[in-house]
């Protein structure tokens, strides 16, 4: 089973779409520690905790990760009620909360965000907003990546979207064809941003270093990915067509290194 990392509870990588719409629904259950999700009772850990939904109910779950504004603030505001049950103890006790207390439970460990009274949390940075920040973090990729000289790409990678991981992958199996790739991935504190908790937990900052390729090259390889079409055309054939629009900088930070 995979997790997600970052979490101080155990989360499933099972739970992207919920994670992704900030919205938990009746059936599902999150137990702290990562040894509980084993169906052998026997192996629970000392002191096992849970949480399990009891409303909203299930739905399609549609809500994607990138989705702004309104219907993101009041999927995080919306009512949870759950059930924090004490495994070992056999007991439980029922709370009416919002999904963002909910997810600022899990996500930092702090069982005081289950607390109906204490003030809402603010609702985190969005992909959008960690693009902006990939020139601080050009210096943390530049001491994780062994390779010295080539060319490296900087983007933004939401682990809880479907989209997003699928494009992630597509870059890279692109960049291969250029040349050999190396992948550091980065969470926000790690590569040194000062508002690192902030960002969506599931956002994290992934750099794919191609040993000895250009910038030109490394261009063109996205532009035959990420943009399609016309560009398709010039990728096979060496061309750029004169109403090409593709800008790398709308999807992340391109430069050469050791040059």
């Amino acid at each position: 089973m995979r997790f997600f990392e970052g979490f101080a509870w155990a989360l499933p990588a099972a739970f992207a779409g919920a994670l992704a719409a900030y919205r938990f629904e009746q059936g599902d259950v999150l137990f702290r520690d990562r040894e509980a999700y084993d169906p052998i009772e026997e192996n629970l850990p000392a002191g096992a905790t849970a949480i399990q939904i009891l409303h909203p109910p299930r739905s399609a779950r549609a809500l994607p990760a990138e989705s702004e504004g309104d219907r993101r603030r009041s999927s995080w505001e919306s009512e949870v009620r759950i059930a924090l049950v004490d495994l070992s103890a056999g007991t439980e006790k029922f709370r009416s909360i919002s999904q963002g207390k909910l997810l600022m439970a899990i996500w930092r460990g702090d069982e005081g965000w289950l607390d109906p009274d204490r003030e809402e949390p603010p609702l985190p940075l969005a992909g959008r907003d960690l693009a902006g920040r990939l020139e601080r973090a050009r210096g943390a990729f530049d001491a994780e990546h062994k390779t010295r000289r080539g060319c490296r790409f900087l983007f933004v990678l939401d682990l809880a979207s479907d989209a997003s991981r699928v494009k992630a992958q597509a870059i890279e199996e692109a960049l291969a064809t250029v040349g050999a790739v190396e992948r550091v991935d980065l969470l926000p504190g790690a590569a040194g941003l000062e508002d690192a908790n902030d960002f969506h937990p599931a956002l994290v900052l992934r750099g794919l270093a191609v040993r000895g390729a250009s910038s030109a090259q490394v261009e063109r390889a996205l532009r035959g990915t990420l943009y399609g079409g016309a560009a398709k055309l010039e990728s096979e054939q060496g061309e750029t067509p004169s109403n090409d629009r593709f800008s790398v900088a709308r999807h992340g930070l391109l430069d050469e290194i050791g040059a």
